[in-house]
């Protein structure tokens, strides 16, 4: 019978797994992204592919920091909320941050930074497309995801 709590894994294994939740949301938000301002056109994959490794090895990474921090200002702003409410607030704030940034490393590789219209146009674009998406995965990840995967490198 399957525990709540995460078994001993060994460094591998753990690196494994956050690997594979860093690159499901960096490949599920950068592709929806993608496709709201290329379309499934012939540089959809390629720009994708782009975006999703600048979100996979620039921007994820500073994610996990920033929560972590986030999660430590917020508990000390509001020290008398519930953890989960807390985790809802990190979530929020999480979606909104980190989609703003994929939504400009997105924008940047589908059209540069030279014209900054375009870039603001394609940036809101994906923002706006992927933001339901993004916030059901921040809220996920921020409630449930998170505290399973802190409590296994822990472990």
């Amino acid at each position: 019978m399957p525990t709540s709590h995460p078994t001993h894994r060994s460094i591998p294994q753990k690196i494994a797994i956050v690997a594979a939740v860093m690159g499901s949301v960096a490949g599920t938000l950068t592709g929806i992204m993608t496709w709201a301002n290329t379309g499934f056109s012939e540089i959809f994959l390629p720009n994708w592919g782009i975006s999703f490794l600048k979100a996979v090895f620039v921007l994820l990474p500073f994610a996990f920091l920033l929560m972590g921090l986030f999660d430590k200002l917020l508990s000390r702003i509001m020290p008398g909320l519930a953890p989960m409410k807390l985790r809802i607030v990190l979530g929020l704030i999480m979606a909104v941050i980190m989609q703003s940034l994929m939504a400009v490393i997105t924008a940047g590789t589908e059209g540069g930074f030279g014209d900054m219209a375009v870039l603001r146009e394609l940036w809101l674009n994906a923002f706006i497309t992927a933001f339901p998406v993004g916030l059901v995965l921040a809220l996920v990840l921020t409630t449930t995801v998170r505290p399973w995967l802190l409590a296994m490198l822990r472990a």
